[in-house]
Formats: C-alpha cells, sequence, structure tokens
C-alpha cells in the first residue's frame, strides 16, 4: 500500500467502519457517533468504505450463485412435494452430483450440511 500524501491523515479504520456499516444497513444515524464527537470522514475513509461494500456486495452475489447451484444439484429434475425433506435429497445422488456437492458444501442451507455431514462426514478442506 502507498503511503497517503502528508497533507492527507491516515485512513482510520473505526471511521471506514462505520461509513461501512451505514451503507450496509442503509442507516445515516450510524454516522451520528463521528458527528458527535466531531470526527470528519476523509475522503479517502469514505472511498475505502464505499470500496468495501462493493466488494461485499459482488460476495453476496456470490454466495448466492453459489447456494442456488447446490439448490439445483440438490433436487436436480425431482418433482419436490409438500412432504420432500432434505433425507430425500440425498437419496440417490450420483457420484458426479455429490461432487458437486462437497464443492459447493459452504453454500449449502445448514439442514443440508447436517445431512451431508451425517451421511458422508464433514469435507476436510473446508
Amino acid at each position: 500500500m502507498t503511503e497517503p500524501p502528508r497533507d492527507e491523515p491516515e485512513v482510520r479504520p473505526e471511521v471506514v467502519q462505520a461509513v461501512f456499516s451505514a451503507l450496509v444497513d442503509m442507516d445515516p444515524d450510524k454516522l451520528a457517533p463521528l458527528e458527535v464527537s466531531g470526527t470528519r470522514v476523509t475522503p479517502a475513509e469514505r472511498k475505502q468504505a464505499e470500496e468495501l461494500y462493493a466488494a461485499s456486495l459482488r460476495a453476496s452475489r456470490d454466495q448466492r450463485e453459489r447456494w442456488l447451484k447446490a439448490m439445483q444439484v440438490l433436487t436436480g429434475d425431482r418433482k419436490l412435494t409438500e412432504g420432500t425433506g432434505w433425507p430425500d435429497l440425498f437419496d440417490d445422488l450420483t457420484a458426479e452430483r455429490l461432487e458437486q456437492l462437497r464443492e459447493l458444501y459452504d453454500a449449502m442451507p445448514d439442514p443440508a450440511r447436517a445431512e451431508y455431514d451425517r451421511r458422508y462426514g464433514r469435507p476436510e478442506n473446508i
């Protein structure tokens, strides 16, 4: 990381976190403690918080896509009924689909991970 120009103050992590938190929660009131203390947000701090926010949006989108893929692998071509449970989704998984689930382990819903663990054990690389 490059040094900030001497006339600019260093980026304060607590200020960046406050701005990031306000962005995530869409709650400008989260910046009130900064205003009360007389702390001004620098352009560099605002920029870093906005970059963190953009990165978190990309990460959550990627995780949602992984969750959808895991659900597609679990459900396959099955017609789900009201009585379908997590154990039912794991019945008759092909080796290929099981391998896909192992790679998507972190994206599966908690009950699906519990069923996976019960049947196959928790993957070691997770």
